[in-house]
């Protein structure tokens, strides 16, 4: 009914074909699918992102306000009220495919620190070295193909969406560059080394 070229282009493919059908009913269900799709996706970043937030700030990386935590609900809800309006604002810009790639992009680069940190914290911490709670079996090959994966990805991204991914990529150099240069002198790094050194000692390296 709606040509392979036409939808490839869509940014709502399922509701570009609803309207195809010129049924009522079936554009009404597809209408409101679009619309809890969009709630539900800014649902899970408003959860997402405010518990790092919460994080964030008892750790002192940001303001110590958005480590306030609900009274009755015990929720970061300073973070939440925060990050809510920005969450919806970009749920229902009508720009759907660009957040989601953004959003995307983002767990990536997430995965990629995760996979490089797996042999980072063995080589920090060898067997021995510390109590560990959980060993990864097989390592490295978990790592190895969680960054295969993750390269594989990445490529096949930048070929679609090449200027989201060098933008993106982008906006967190300048974000880490601003955070280096500013915020971090307010961090409590003394904060960090009343962890129990008899269980965390100084690492190879450092």
């Amino acid at each position: 009914m709606v040509g392979a070229g036409i939808l490839g282009r869509s940014v709502y493919p399922l509701y570009e074909a609803a309207l195809s059908t010129k049924m009522s009913g079936v554009i009404m269900v597809m209408f409101i699918g679009t619309i809890l799709a969009c709630m539900a996706s800014a649902n899970g970043c408003i959860n997402d992102a405010s518990r790092a937030w919460f994080s964030m700030s008892r750790d002192t990386l940001i303001p110590e306000a958005f480590s306030a935590v609900h009274p009755k609900y015990r929720t970061p809800y300073r973070a939440i009220l925060f990050i809510l309006p920005i969450s919806m604002a970009f749920g229902f810009t009508g720009l759907l495919d660009q957040v989601i790639t953004f959003s995307i992009m983002s767990a990536l680069l997430v995965y990629l620190f995760m996979a490089y940190m797996m042999f980072k914290f063995r080589k920090m911490y060898p067997m021995g070295s510390i109590q560990h709670g959980y060993v990864a079996p097989w390592h490295p090959f978990p790592a190895i193909i969680l960054l295969v994966l993750t390269l594989t990805t990445l490529t096949g991204m930048y070929f679609g969406y090449w200027v989201n991914l060098l933008a993106g990529l982008l906006f967190y150099f300048l974000a880490s560059l601003w955070f280096s240069l500013h915020p971090y002198k307010f961090v409590d790094t003394k904060a960090f080394l009343k962890v129990d050194a008899t269980r965390w000692p100084r690492t190879r390296g450092y």
